[in-house]
């Protein structure tokens, strides 16, 4: 199954620390997609972004989520949620 999890920055999160924690978050995420854990993943609007996950469960998708460097540092909310994909990943 594939879970979408959409993340927003906090409201008056630290900027400072956004800019110190985006190396590690690109790449942790670089090495997710690397293992086949992420599928996707992208910037979402102007405040966010998005990654699709392969997960058998929406919690082990959480735990994945968790994992991320801006969720460890508090900087970032998430919400995930089963995609139901119209068109196949590969």
């Amino acid at each position: 199954m594939y879970y979408m999890s959409i993340n927003k920055i906090k409201a008056g999160a630290d900027s400072a620390l956004i800019n110190k924690t985006l190396p590690l978050h690109r790449q942790w995420a670089k090495d997710q997609l690397a293992a086949g854990v992420l599928v996707q993943a992208g910037k979402w609007g102007d405040m966010g972004g998005m990654i699709v996950i392969k997960a058998e469960t929406r919690e082990e998708a959480d735990k994945v989520v968790n994992q991320d460097p801006l969720v460890q540092a508090g900087l970032i909310t998430f919400e995930t949620a089963q995609l139901h994909a119209a068109v196949a990943f590969k």
